[in-house]
């Protein structure tokens, strides 16, 4: 079965209940806060948790400026997540996450025979964040959030070389502002949100050769989309989307040269299965997504040193704990 394929019968496997369980769902509107719904958020005095483990692959292949094959890429990736929040009002919480990679790893095959195998490790740089709720859905018909957060640039960058691992902090800050509009039933809730992602100037340096390639600060805008039905008291299903609308960065090269940055947009689809293991305190999670990448683009002032990255497609399967204290 194919990746496009998979993520299909994924997906669909996901959103069945909630057609399946349509007909009998609770939509009486809810005002408690669920564990692992994705319009929770701490009362006050409560710690809120998550930890969770990723493994994920991208494969694609790069082209040149006539469109010619030169090589196929895979990329695995492995992932541990750590984020707590606390709640200092029953509507404001504040948090921070960290993420960090035991063993990343990039594998190219080009056309001529030759291969290469780039490995990454390390910390991400720290993320603080905060959620306001400045509507609740008990006085008014959906709640509504404001939220932010501030990546700093605390782990210096470099690229992988073929003795020494790359790292996985991007070499600059970076920084989040959105809102969220949801709506909690009984059975079924349902969360849309669209933020801006703010991508400070980052600094890499290329272990390879000891130059620094700096990339101009640039805005991206996202998103998302998600969902949870409750099938029992025990078991649930979150499904959703999300959308990155990426823009491009002007990158200066350490030789005094130049060129144009064109990530392409990306489509995310994620469905996860709940248990609620202790009511309201302790969630375990299996998780999945499909990644949908579109075609990348390096441009130069010489259009013939261009270069393209095509087919891209990612898959990410995981496990995640949700936790609250007391």
């Amino acid at each position: 079965m194919n990746h496009r394929a998979f993520a299909f019968v994924a997906v669909v496997s996901a959103c069945a209940p909630v057609a399946a369980f349509a007909q009998a769902l609770d939509l009486t509107p809810y005002a408690g806060r669920i564990l692992s719904d994705p319009e929770f958020l701490p009362l006050t005095g409560q710690v809120y948790g998550t930890t969770a483990y990723t493994h994920g692959w991208v494969d694609g292949s790069s082209v040149d400026s006539l469109g010619a094959e030169t090589s196929t890429f895979h990329i695995n990736t492995n992932t541990l997540a750590q984020s707590l929040a606390y709640g200092i009002a029953d509507d404001v919480s504040v948090g921070a996450s960290i993420q960090y990679a035991p063993q990343d790893y990039r594998a190219v095959d080009y056309t001529n025979g030759q291969s290469a195998y780039l490995n990454s490790s390390g910390f991400s740089d720290p993320t603080f964040g905060a959620t306001w709720r400045v509507l609740e859905q008990n006085t008014f018909p959906a709640n509504f959030d404001l939220f932010g957060s501030y990546t700093p640039d605390w782990i210096s960058a470099h690229t992988a070389s073929a003795i020494q691992d790359g790292t996985v902090a991007r070499g600059g800050d970076s920084g989040i502002i959105g809102a969220a509009l949801g709506l909690v039933t009984q059975g079924f809730s349902i969360r849309g949100a669209f933020d801006a992602d703010f991508l400070g100037q980052s600094s890499v340096l290329n272990l390879s050769n000891g130059d620094v390639i700096q990339a101009a600060s640039h805005t991206n805008f996202d998103l998302w989309l998600d969902t949870q039905t409750r099938l029992t008291d025990l078991f649930s299903v979150n499904a959703g989307l999300s959308h990155t609308f990426a823009s491009s960065a002007a990158v200066n090269l350490a030789n005094g040269g130049a060129r144009l940055d064109e990530p392409g947009d990306s489509t995310s689809l994620k469905a996860a299965l709940n248990y609620n293991f202790l009511p309201n305190a302790l969630v375990i999670s299996a998780t999945y997504a499909h990644d949908f990448y579109g075609n990348s683009n390096t441009l130069y002032a010489d259009p013939v040193f261009d270069t393209q990255t095509r087919g891209r497609n990612g898959d990410t399967l995981g496990v995640k704990l949700y936790y609250t204290m007391p």
